[in-house]
């Protein structure tokens, strides 16, 4: 057991009348399935777990968990997966239990992949500050902002499998979850005192929704810009192409680069080769990306790309989703401009409020659009209508910025319900 102290009595800068006592923060390295049983029933008793994982996955295609922090009151476990099968965790993860977690995106995708279940209720500290007006502000920057204090910065290149970790890895990687409660219990009082404590827990609850281990192998040419922009036979092959690569790179274990470079597969799509001697032609595709793979294998994709009609490839748009039409293309800069200006009027992160492309999901009457539903179409979303039918207008005031007004007309001169 390593221990460090850590009791210190300091004015929290968001709240000058309150006095934050640390208590001693010891931490424990656990490296035997035993004590591993013990903090899993420590956890499941308790009503909040602070909880963070360290990872890699530079050379694999599925995350590798390195090592899992885990705070349960005021005790910290470093949890050695290396040694330690984390199943035995799902119970905890799948039960009311709430996590407080920062920036738990890429965490709870390593969860489920070891654990067969993520976390089903979270409490993530860096979406509750952004409805406080920080913008993805890191862990340290909550800290020195609620807590007053500086922590220490770490290598981002530790390799978090070297064993034994040195004192100093340990102890970064232990303040991860140290000060999570305090920080939870911080942000819960600012949001309250705003009134958005149900906005940061309904947008913590769509993250637990978001997460899907791994891509759809259909949908992965989606993730290619320069395929996006192909046409015809050509999207296709792309599509039938970067769906083998995900396949392989799943069933390998290693990152879709390695199979196949992006540029190999847009390069493949645009000369659709029928002939093993024109792949060698194709820009990114050399030797090397033909070591572990027979060219007859992507000349046989080529071909079914080919026999394929364009719309029968795997979309991320439903196929009832209108397109934007050209004309309401400037309508999206207009209404981001204003969104922009309503998210610093209201502290918000602008990211968190709306996207350009959550605005133009909106403007096609997309049903799923995050501004159609709950309290963005309340703060923003019900008034884009108004705007772009010409039913209202963007001013410029010295104060306060962009301003949404009615514009007066024969037809709604006399209407007294608009409010923007």
């Amino acid at each position: 057991m390593t221990s460090v102290t850590r009791r210190r009595r300091l004015t929290s800068p968001a709240n000058p009348a309150s006095i934050v006592d640390l208590p001693d923060q010891d931490f424990e390295w656990i490296s035997n399935q035993q004590d591993f049983e013990r903090v899993v029933d420590k956890a499941s008793k308790a009503q909040r777990v602070a909880l963070d994982t360290e990872f890699h996955r530079e050379r694999t295609y599925w995350p590798s968990v390195a090592l899992v922090q885990i705070r349960v009151g005021g005790e910290i476990f470093l949890v050695d997966p290396t040694e330690v099968d984390l199943s035995s965790f799902a119970p905890v993860l799948a039960s009311e239990t709430t996590f407080v977690m920062h920036a738990a995106l890429q965490d709870i995708e390593v969860l489920e992949r070891v654990c067969g279940t993520g976390p089903q209720q979270i409490f993530d500290t860096q979406i509750a500050a952004g409805f406080l007006g920080m913008t993805t502000p890191s862990l340290s920057a909550l800290v020195e902002r609620y807590l007053g204090l500086r922590l220490p910065k770490g290598d981002r290149l530790t390799d978090w499998f070297e064993r034994p970790l040195r004192l100093n890895q340990r102890e970064y990687a232990a303040n991860d979850v140290r000060y999570l409660f305090e920080l939870h219990d911080a942000l819960m009082a600012d949001l309250e005192g705003l009134g958005r404590k149900d906005w940061a827990q309904d947008e913590c609850d769509l993250l637990i929704r978001k997460v899907k281990p791994g891509v759809a192998p259909e949908l992965a040419w989606t993730r290619i810009k320069e395929a996006r922009h192909l046409r015809g036979r050509s999207k296709a092959i792309a599509a039938v192409i970067a769906e083998w690569r995900e396949e392989t790179a799943q069933r390998r274990n290693v990152p879709t680069r390695f199979v196949l470079s992006d540029l190999a597969v847009v390069g493949i799509a645009q000369r659709a080769p029928s002939r093993a001697t024109e792949l060698k032609s194709i820009r990114g595709l050399d030797g090397r990306s033909l070591k572990d793979t027979s060219g007859q294998e992507i000349l046989d994709l080529v071909s079914r790309g080919m026999s394929l009609d364009p719309t029968q490839i795997a979309t991320l748009e439903p196929e009832e989703s209108p397109q934007l039409e050209k004309e309401m293309r400037a309508a999206v800069t207009l209404v981001s401009a204003w969104i922009a200006q309503v998210a610093k009027n209201e502290d918000l992160d602008p990211a968190l409020l709306g996207t350009r492309s959550d605005i133009s999901d909106l403007l096609r009457g997309v049903t799923t659009s995050r501004l159609a539903a709950g309290w963005r179409s309340d703060l923003v979303g019900n008034h884009v209508g108004d705007l772009v039918a010409g039913k209202a207008a963007l001013a410029f005031d010295a104060h306060q910025g962009l301003v949404l007004e009615e514009r007066f007309s024969a037809k709604n001169q006399n209407n007294e319900n608009f409010k923007p």
